[in-house]
């Protein structure tokens, strides 16, 4: 993949231990900040009860974690998306549980190629992904409860 940004080349690779610290607290502070319900939520009853739920995300079989950095320093990441295949009901579902990308990366299709585009469900949404699910990815249904 390569996208401009000033002519920037960007890449898409699989996760790497050494993304999990990035991935966690953008993610928590996604989900805090994006979310009218969650924020409702005493901040550090938040973080500290979502931190242990997405820390079972990493050690749960068949998580597929890419992300998408700088081609020329791929510690460098501009965003991630976290999905999966899972059995609900004896049917496969292929289920997106988390997209994010830097503000500063946004509006050039960073998002569209992180996610597959095979994804049926997903489990988390913000006040931006309510519009983008809306708007791009019509077919998709929002079901918190397939995040386990």
């Amino acid at each position: 993949m390569q996208k401009n940004n000033d002519d920037v080349k960007l890449t898409l690779r699989d996760y790497t231990p050494n993304d999990r610290h990035f991935i966690l607290a953008t993610w928590l502070r996604g989900l805090f900040y994006g979310d009218t319900w969650f924020s409702q939520i005493p901040k550090a009853i938040f973080m500290e009860n979502y931190h242990r739920a997405l820390e079972r995300v990493f050690s749960t079989p068949g998580v597929k974690i890419k992300v998408a950095c700088l081609a020329d320093d791929k510690d460098v990441i501009l965003g991630y998306s976290v999905y999966r295949t899972l059995n609900h009901n004896g049917i496969d579902i292929n289920v997106l549980d988390w997209v994010f990308v830097k503000s500063a990366w946004r509006k050039i299709g960073l998002a569209k190629k992180l996610i597959p585009p095979s994804i049926e469900a997903c489990t988390h949404l913000t006040k931006s992904g309510t519009s983008i699910i809306k708007c791009k990815l019509p077919n998709v249904i929002f079901n918190p409860f397939l995040f386990k």
